[in-house]
């Protein structure tokens, strides 16, 4: 038993199932998912603020012809580093998607497999965990149906949360730093699924609450990893509600006006195995049913064992509360459940069957622990059995990816997929580059431009001709002989709060800077240069705002502290 404890057996596995798991993506093309497209987008604009020394942005430029968008601003692209790397030493774009695909799945194994190594202490029930968790139905629809990459990252980051759960309260040594690094990684990568593990965490807390309330140091240490983690995010969090609180973006009205119960699964649902590249909802009719589940393994080995669990350790009565939360996030999908009336609370998550991921996860800890309860004589057996039917199910799913069709291939270029037109799964064209934005959820609601014929087109009413306009990375520039106090300005940009203007004189000195303001009707930068009656350069740049710079230094902070902390607690344990 003792080798199969061994790192270089356990990195071995996790490369070879993960090898089997992205066969699929040895072919010369890529299919395109829901989303394939807009992440591809993502890294490409990353590789392209590197390559203009900017190395923290907070706008992608060049964006949706040129007017910007701000996907930073609400979704981080901390992770997305690698693939922009890689991209800088001169792989293509398909291909670097390819790898960051795999080296997520590798990573996410060996997450799965450490933590459930920490919790289930048994020595197969680690291989069976990541396994399950590897091959579930629905990170087989997030990478290949879907295109969620979001998802896909925050696969990675859920064990370390939930193995954080479980040292917060059950282990006789908390450390508030798996809570930190599980729940700051999963906001990093992904907004909703950082939500819906609070509340995965916050009912295992309440189910506690008893012991809890007796232990000091306990929720000391809770407390200070929510600290922690809410400076190390700093970055990230407050320039985010600053942008929304400030705007109204189509992500806002989507919240507000959707009614998710229309993305609810049928009881059938559950049980489908054929794996159907289709769309979100259910209204879309039988054909277009997305298989969004856990995969059979997984449901039926945590039933089993939430049927003949006999011992009360703490970790058994952890794995107990996974069990129950994740068959009731399986069971919260359905349409059984009145969705309609949850509108207001849970529409952040658009859709119910993302619950998904909250019952994949913890459920492949159950299983785990189900083996256990096997009649010994026969385990080896029926761990092989378990094994097999894992893998040839998942290879039975992969196979359907083989089948799609697609137009994009290892070389083509992002002049060609950033082509909504060309790259599109279905052909649609709207107002907006839909390749570059998916479903524009950061576009302003107020916005009645058409980006895509609009052009580098200054709106103004002063009869004084535009000079010298010209139009680098993050900066847009003009000159003008002169201008009254009414004159104002509407440049090609989406505005989002933290673009400025400076006036320069003709010695090309700063003058004063202005503030801009979104236009009424087009939402656009849009301001007032003052009266001049000399001729003076205008240079429009996104600077960021005070928020801005200050979330860093908070982030900052905290990040010396904690570096500091890892070296100081390293030092006590060598003395």
């Amino acid at each position: 038993m003792k080798y199969l404890t061994n790192k270089k057996i356990v990195i071995f596995y996790c490369f070879l199932i993960s090898l089997i798991f992205v066969y699929p993506l040895f072919s010369k093309n890529l299919v395109i998912g829901h989303d394939t497209l807009f992440h591809l987008g993502r890294i490409e604009a990353l590789k392209g603020a590197y390559v203009n020394f900017d190395f923290f942005p907070r706008l992608y430029y060049h964006q949706n012809f040129m007017f910007g968008y701000a996907t930073p601003l609400f979704y981080s692209d901390i992770f997305l580093i690698l693939p922009a790397l890689l991209r800088l030493m001169g792989l293509s774009l398909v291909f670097t998607y390819k790898l960051y695909l795999f080296i997520c799945s590798f990573i996410s194994v060996l997450c799965m497999f450490w933590a459930s190594k920490k919790i289930v202490k048994n020595t197969y029930g680690p291989y069976l965990s990541s396994l399950l968790y590897l091959f579930c139905t629905y990170r087989i629809t997030d990478v290949y149906v879907r295109g969620a990459l979001g998802e896909v990252m925050a696969m990675i980051f859920i064990p370390l949360v939930i193995y954080g759960m479980y040292n917060s309260i059950y282990e006789e040594k908390p450390k508030c730093m798996y809570l930190v690094i599980g729940f700051s990684g999963l906001l990093l990568v992904h907004n909703i699924s950082f939500i819906l593990f609070c509340i995965v965490y916050g009912i295992v807390l309440i189910i506690n609450f008893k012991t809890l309330i007796k232990d000091k140091y306990r929720i000391a240490k809770i407390c200070k990893a929510m600290l922690l983690s809410l400076g190390l995010l700093a970055f990230f969090l407050l320039p985010m509600f600053e942008q929304l609180r400030g705007g109204n973006y189509a992500v806002n009205e989507f919240v507000k006006d959707s009614n998710i119960s229309n993305y609810t699964l049928y009881f059938e649902q559950l049980f489908t195995i054929r794996l159907n590249f289709g769309l979100a909802g259910h209204e879309f009719g039988r054909e277009y049913w997305m298989t969004t589940n856990t995969g059979p393994v997984i449901w039926i080995l945590s039933v089993f064992y939430l049927f003949v669990r006999k011992d009360k350790t703490k970790e058994s009565r952890f794995i107990s509360i996974l069990g129950f939360v994740g068959i009731g996030s399986m069971i919260f999908c359905l349409n059984i459940m009145p969705w309609s009336f949850f509108n207001n609370f849970f529409s952040f998550i658009q859709f119910p069957w993302r619950l998904m991921i909250v019952a994949c996860s913890l459920l492949s800890i159950v299983a785990a622990k189900s083996i256990d309860y096997f009649p010994q004589k026969k385990s080896k057996l029926i761990m092989i059995i378990i094994f097999l039917i894992t893998i040839l199910i998942g290879i039975y799913q992969l196979s359907f990816v083989c089948e799609q069709d697609t137009k994009i291939f290892n070389n083509t270029e992002y002049d060609l997929i950033s082509d909504d037109s060309y790259s599109g799964k279905h052909g649609i064209v709207t107002y907006y580059n839909q390749a570059e934005l998916a479903a524009a959820d950061y576009l302003p609601i107020k916005d009645n431009v058409n980006y895509r014929e609009y052009g580098d087109y200054v709106k103004t009413n002063n009869p004084v001709q535009i000079e010298n306009f010209s139009r680098q990375y993050n900066k847009i520039e003009f000159s003008i002989e002169s201008s009254d106090a009414s004159t104002f300005y509407i440049l090609p940009l989406i505005y989002y709060k933290g673009y400025s203007v400076d006036v320069l004189d003709d010695h090309n000195k700063i003058i004063k800077s202005i503030s801009t303001y979104p236009d009424d009707e087009s939402y656009l930068v849009s301001f007032n240069p003052g009266e001049y009656n000399q001729r003076i350069t205008l240079r429009i740049q996104y600077k960021g705002t005070r928020i801005q710079f200050i979330s860093y230094g908070i982030t900052g902070v905290t990040l010396v502290y904690l570096i500091i902390s890892a070296i100081l607690n390293r030092k006590g344990k060598r003395k």
